[in-house]
């Protein structure tokens, strides 16, 4: 199968981004926070940082079955709700974190280096969007429970630094 160069580059940023920009900063936070402050909500109509990120998990996992098994029949329930408190210790939430971005990874490098063309791209165009939409919440929750700023960017989790993940040379 011959894929288009541009699919090509938008699977290669899509896993790039999720696995060297989302995980790093999401296992970061986990880690800046004391274990009770990972399922405290601010206020009853709110999901704690916790439930936020076990959230992300279930989205990530389901998104990485559906892309690795083509013909996969779908889920019965959507996880709009999906916001459980657990009360996991920091490492064991840690340890589901990276479980699901290893394996979105995994997959995602099967599809680039089949060269396949058979990819739902609203689902990853979403998949990756939703992502970075939640881990903006957990990033700002975060700065508020430890009164700090995170620098990000100034540590190196930049679009300079990912074109050149990605192999193309950084215009910014």
């Amino acid at each position: 199968m011959s894929q288009n160069p541009s699919l090509h580059e938008f699977l290669k940023i899509s896993q790039q981004r999720m696995h060297n920009h989302y995980l790093p900063k999401l296992l970061y936070c986990i880690d800046q926070l004391e274990p009770h402050m990972l399922w405290n909500k601010p206020t009853s109509t709110t999901n704690s940082i916790g439930g936020i990120t076990l959230h992300i998990v279930e989205h990530v996992n389901r998104n990485s079955i559906r892309f690795a098994q083509q013909d996969h029949p779908g889920f019965t329930t959507g996880i709009e709700d999906h916001f459980p408190d657990t009360n996991l210790s920091p490492e064991e939430l840690k340890e589901q974190v990276h479980n699901a971005f290893d394996t979105f990874y995994s997959v995602m490098n099967t599809l680039i280096t089949r060269h396949s063309d058979d990819i739902d791209m609203h689902s990853l165009y979403h998949l990756v969007e939703h992502t970075g939409y939640h881990l903006g919440q957990i990033v700002d929750r975060t700065k508020i429970a430890v009164n700090q700023l995170l620098n990000f960017c100034q540590d190196g989790i930049n679009e300079k630094n990912l074109r050149t993940l990605i192999g193309k040379r950084s215009n910014m």
